[in-house]
């Protein structure tokens, strides 16, 4: 895994590998209920963390309203995204691959299943972590809502 020639793709490369490490340590098996769940922030990251009241603790997705941080597209969210929003941050914290979109029907990836992948797919995915870094046709990458890629 070593990337002679792009020593920002080693970087990124690790940065993942550390990620992958960190959450597989804080996942712990419960049998706790989801209503009995808390959320928190993991050190100021993007990163959010589920705790139940015995203080078991799970990683899950990505929380994009960070504290302090720019809603600038907050005014341009619709309810349809607010319930996608929902749908996909449910569908991590079950550790889920896949969720059906509400208004398609069609099966879309979680962030959940990108992050187990460890790279850009190139295939413009709504939830991708990683910026769309390997989508080829400048015309399939989308814009970025505050929430997912639309």
């Amino acid at each position: 895994m070593l990337h002679y020639n792009h020593p920002s793709r080693a970087l990124i490369s690790r940065l993942i590998l550390l990620l992958d490490h960190l959450s597989k340590r804080l996942i712990t098996r419960s049998g706790a209920q989801p209503s009995d769940k808390s959320r928190r922030r993991l050190g100021g990251s993007s990163m959010f963390q589920v705790e139940d009241e015995e203080g078991t603790r799970a990683a899950g997705c990505r929380d994009p309203v960070r504290e302090g941080g720019d809603r600038h597209g907050a005014a341009e969210l619709t309810q349809q995204d607010m319930d996608i929003y929902t749908i996909h941050r449910e569908a991590c914290e079950a550790k889920k691959q896949m969720y059906v979109d509400p208004s398609s029907g069609y099966k879309v990836f979680t962030e959940y299943a990108h992050l187990q992948r460890g790279r850009c797919c190139g295939s413009a995915c709504r939830h991708c972590p990683y910026g769309q870094v390997n989508v080829k046709d400048p015309a399939m990458k989308k814009r970025f809502n505050s929430l997912f890629y639309v």
